[in-house]
């Protein structure tokens, strides 16, 4: 899991492994913590490498959401595949929380807060 800065200032971006579930559960909350340290004005969970999501999975995100809103942080779920997470995703309406985009149709969905 790498939290990198973008060319804009204040946008930072995390990586996401395979897998989010329990299993890297605390190393996705370290990751957190470290980028909204920094203050960023928005932050974006790259998933193109992402292929499974649990209820750990979308929990971690629920709570990543809510810190980042404390601090008035966007955070943008990229890239996601059309495959299991993006069914997940879709389906505990996660659009309705995050700004969500697609990997294959460049699409974009969700809240624009």
């Amino acid at each position: 899991m790498n939290l990198t800065p973008n060319a804009e200032p204040g946008h930072l971006t995390l990586q996401l492994p395979p897998q989010l579930n329990a299993e890297v559960g605390s190393q996705f909350r370290t990751k957190i913590r470290e980028a909204l340290g920094r203050s960023p004005k928005q932050l974006t969970i790259d998933c193109t490498h992402l292929t499974y999501i649990d209820s750990t999975g979308l929990g971690l995100l629920t709570l990543a959401r809510s810190e980042a809103a404390r601090i008035g942080c966007q955070i943008t779920l990229a890239n996601v595949g059309n495959n299991h997470p993006r069914k997940v995703l879709e389906l505990m309406k996660f659009n309705q929380l995050f700004t969500i985009t697609y990997q294959s149709e460049g699409q974009t969905e969700g809240q624009k807060a």
